[in-house]
């Protein structure tokens, strides 16, 4: 690109037409390479130091988006139809589960048991209540498969399980007022959702009885609904409000109209990758939430401080060199931010569960198409518009507005706003202004300190729908259905059970389950060694030692009821407890069950729900240093060749974390803890999904660098401009104030309307998130940000020399060195704003 749009001699030494518009800058504090405006100072106020002109990689990327303005936008157009074809044609779909670690104990046991017993079938459950109080009735079974008929001619169905078929007491309620009927389907669970309402609607309950329907299908139907829902409320409420700020920044409607114009490119290219994506690998249905999330912050942050930075420089240079100078200070700061967020969604791949992984793949596609369409089709849209991006002004107070509109205003007030005046007081006593700020920040984030964790699987996770209380009702009102079970298969290699057990191992797996039984929190244990009703246990005992081939024909039946138990060479066992399967005492029961010896010459694994969530905090545990290691040190990294200075990396990352440990602890507060759940409208479980924590990391992260960059990037514009380290972080939170303060909230609208969602993960994710905002673009950003540079001083820019030239040579970081004889090519100012593109 540099070479593309390089300047030749003559480009530099020409002049355009009209007046120039700096000159040197010259006294005690000015750095060469720094200029003023010309013409006369206006009032009482000075003349505005100009920044040096911008050399390097961005510079050449603003040249190269000016020179190619008119194709530019047409091949991002291209690219989203392209996109949203390919994904029409060959998308995958987005899955519901992934939150199981491959190759761990449960999914061992779950594979043993698919190949021992066959694949266990997906199912529809109808839950019938009988208002004469006699389910078991022949009667009421009678009116009971009549309502399934049309159900059972559907091709997904495969099979219609009733009490009046088995007698199953987990077919009736403890009090005999409800039924339970089950219809097997033939496809798998994640394909059978989109039969899920079809099926239903094929079941016509008895005149009178009430119905409910629910099984894993007709949970995810209903959860997919509700995603969608929220999704489309969140777009609602959150655009017309970032419309109103926009407006409030710009004060012009083609400016304000930008930002959502890149929010429309990037925020399709994204979902058509993800779409294409799913072909590949699994990706949750969480991703279209979150990438809509950080996709409409971005995209409107990004194109707000670039449309901003664009306006600025057009009130002293032409389109093509405003476009440059933008290109090579926001331009640049956007990149690394956009990196910097990148970085941060980047750690969740590192986890094992795919579900996690694909968030991360979620958001790294998100931040990359922002940031094509803001380095980009944005600059070129910029460069077509010239000073028309100022049309259509829209007449607001002047104390709404959040920015200067007014050019003589501006360039007389740049740095000397209410952001900078706020800085100059915290620089006068940074100590006695930080400290207790930062004390107020730690002891915000206390709660945090006693999180408990889950794997967000229990039934009060889900969003309250039909199925949900489905579910409700067979936990509280059938046999065995308080808790998900721990399913265990106990296998003995190598031999053949031929469907029962003999006396030896009767014995052996006896004792075993006595050991179960043993154990706190365990309630019951089924088994093979467990009768059918009915049959006496000795005679069910003396049986059972008999091969399946061998029995008397009048026990044919109990072949049919081991089919269940015993599978080649396994038999299984289900340990019911009171525990909360997806709780650190539900993960202790399935620890102590690990540890019990096996039965005599067999092997054990253990599966079910408890089991998958000891094993998926196991490696997330495992995990957690790794991410947080890879965001923390690469982040620095990134922010030292931006910067090139030792301190402003650490500094940067301690104020995130400070930052995200305030939020964090809010989380706690609030949906661990339940203050303020019946105003915030949701139900809390006691404990946080173990992955909400980490991708809240993940996102505030990147996004605190995202104003951290901005805010940094200004700042040293300033300083090199000035060469007066307190000046400069006046006048750069000055300058940048106005900006952040419209992008945070609209950072905000975009969280909070998230955090109306029914779905607690997504409303957990936006409200906190929303807080955390306004935490680091206020008590951050606006005050200890300032008073750490102040007590730093020229350290803040300090790295050994040789380092520093080094890290110029990459292009991202320009050193005193680098801008010393830059001069800002000559150019002309019109009445406002700068030259039209022609």
């Amino acid at each position: 690109m540099a070479f593309l749009t390089r300047r030749t001699d003559d480009d530099r030494t020409t002049p355009t037409n009209g007046p120039r518009t700096t000159e040197p800058l010259s006294g005690p504090l000015a750095p060469a390479g720094a200029f003023i405006a010309s013409g006369p100072p206006s009032g009482d106020w000075p003349r505005p130091i100009l920044e040096p002109h911008p050399t390097g990689l961005f510079a050449a990327i603003g040249r190269f988006d000016y020179r190619y303005r008119r194709l530019l936008p047409m091949l991002g157009l291209g690219l989203v139809i392209g996109l949203n074809v390919w994904a029409g044609v060959g998308g995958g779909k987005l899955i519901q589960g992934g939150w199981f670690i491959p190759g761990s104990e449960e999914q061992q046991e779950a594979t043993l048991i698919a190949q021992r017993f066959g694949q266990q079938p997906t199912t529809m459950l109808v839950i019938y209540h009988d208002p004469d109080g006699n389910a078991a009735s022949d009667a009421f079974q009678a009116k009971v498969k009549a309502s399934l008929v049309d159900v059972l001619k559907d091709p997904v169905a495969d099979g219609l399980v009733t009490y009046a078929d088995t007698h199953s007491p987990q077919l009736l309620s403890r009090n005999g007022t409800e039924t339970l009927a089950v219809i097997k389907l033939t496809k798998p669970i994640e394909d059978s959702v989109e039969d899920a309402g079809r099926l239903a609607a094929k079941v016509h309950p008895p005149q009178g009885v009430p119905t409910q329907i629910t099984g894993i299908p007709q949970v995810y139907k209903e959860f997919n609904a509700k995603i969608e829902h929220d999704l489309v409320q969140a777009e609602t409420i959150s655009l017309p409000i970032a419309l109103l700020i926009l407006l409030a920044v710009f004060g012009t409607l083609v400016a304000a109209g930008l930002p959502l114009l890149m929010a429309a490119l990037a925020l399709p290219s994204t979902f058509a990758v993800i779409s294409i994506l799913a072909n590949v690998t699994d990706m949750s249905v969480f991703v279209t939430n979150l990438a809509s999330m950080i996709g409409l912050a971005l995209a409107i942050d990004y194109s707000l401080f670039m449309v901003s930075r664009f306006r600025e420089e057009l009130r002293h240079h032409s389109v093509e060199i405003a476009i440059e100078r933008m290109m090579g200070s926001v331009g640049r700061a956007v990149a690394v931010s956009g990196v910097a967020v990148a970085i941060g969604l980047s750690s969740l791949i590192v986890f094992e569960a795919s579900a996690l992984r694909s968030m991360g793949y979620a958001g790294i596609i998100t931040v990359v198409s922002t940031l094509i369409f803001a380095l980009t089709v944005l600059p070129a849209m910029l460069a077509m518009l010239g000073p028309r991006v100022n049309r259509f002004r829209v007449p607001l107070p002047r104390r709404l507005r959040l920015i200067e509109d007014d050019t003589a205003a501006a360039d007389r007030r740049q740095g000397h706003g209410l952001w900078a005046w706020i800085a100059a007081r915290v620089m006068r006593r940074p100590l006695l202004i930080a400290g207790p700020i930062l004390a107020l920040l730690l002891l915000a984030g206390a709660p945090f300190l006693s999180l408990q964790l889950s794997t967000g699987q229990n039934i009060t996770d889900l969003p309250d729908t039909p199925a949900r209380a489905g579910f409700m009702t067979l936990a509280n009102d059938f046999p065995g259905g308080q808790s998900d079970p721990i399913a265990v298969a106990v296998t003995w290699s190598g031999s053949n059970l031929d469907g029962g057990l003999d006396t030896g191992r009767q014995a052996s797996l006896s004792d075993y389950i006595g050991r179960v039984m043993n154990l706190k929190g365990v309630t019951d244990v089924l088994s093979a060694l467990t009768p059918p009703p009915a049959v006496p246990a000795a005679q069910y005992s003396a049986l059972l030692a008999i091969p399946a081939g061998q029995r008397p024909a009048e026990a044919a039946g109990m072949s049919t009821y081991l089919r269940d138990w015993i599978g080649g060479d396994t038999t299984r066992v289900i340990v019911y407890s009171k525990l909360l399967p997806d709780s650190d005492a539900g993960r202790e029961l399935v620890t102590q069950v690990r540890g019990l010896a096996a039965p005599a010459g067999s092997q054990v694994l253990t599966g079910g729900l408890p089991s998958r969530s000891a094993d998926f905090m196991a490696s997330f545990r495992s995990s957690v240093p790794v991410a947080v290691l890879i965001v923390v040190v690469v982040t620095a990294g990134v922010l030292f060749l931006t910067f090139g200075s030792v301190f402003l990396p650490i500094k940067a990352v301690l104020m995130s974390l400070i930052s995200i440990s305030a939020s964090f602890g809010a989380l706690v507060w609030l949906f661990q803890q339940g203050h303020l759940s019946g105003l915030l409208g949701f139900e809390p479980s006691g404990a946080i999904g173990a992955w909400l924590p980490v991708i809240m990391f993940a996102i505030l992260f990147g996004l605190s660098m995202d104003y951290e960059v901005l805010l940094l990037s200004r700042i040293r514009e300033r300083y090199l401009a000035t060469g007066n380290n307190t000046r400069a972080v006046a006048e750069g939170i000055g300058i940048t104030g106005g900006i952040i303060t419209g992008a945070a909230l609209i950072m905000v609208a975009v969280f909070a309307a998230f955090g109306l969602s029914s779905i607690l993960f997504i409303k957990a994710l936006g409200i906190i998130q929303a807080l955390a905002v306004l935490i680091d673009a206020t008590l951050v950003r606006g005050l200890l940000v300032p008073a750490f540079m102040r007590v730093m001083g020229r350290v803040n820019w300090w790295a050994p020399r040789w380092v520093q030239r080094a890290v110029s040579r990459l292009g991202l970081y320009e050193d005193a060195e680098s801008v010393r004889h830059t001069q800002p090519p000559a150019d002309a100012v019109p009445a406002r704003g700068g030259f039209a593109a022609s």
